[in-house]
């Protein structure tokens, strides 16, 4: 059976590392369309990352994260609502 193999069951056994692995594919996927231009879902995207992330860092006391984080939070919600208008 699949489940049995011990990186699965690592992943699978906490929520929080799963979150962590997915916010980790979404920082590489929003770069990536930072990157291309591709601004307001780029900005959207990591935004969620770091809402991902954020119960990982919590758990492990990960103060620096969490404080960047937050920064960083504020910085994409800014600056997805200035993109799409919502902002003048």
């Amino acid at each position: 059976m699949v489940t049995n193999h011990p990186v699965l069951q690592v992943l699978l056994g906490s929520w929080q590392v799963l979150m962590r692995c997915i916010a980790s594919a979404l920082f590489l996927l929003a770069h990536g369309l930072l990157v291309l231009e591709h601004i307001a879902i780029g900005t959207a995207l990591h935004g969620i990352a770091e809402l991902f992330l954020a119960p990982w860092a919590l758990r492990h006391k990960a103060w620096d994260i969490i404080v960047i984080g937050l920064i960083f939070c504020v910085f994409d919600l800014w600056g997805t609502l200035r993109l799409t208008g919502a902002l003048v």
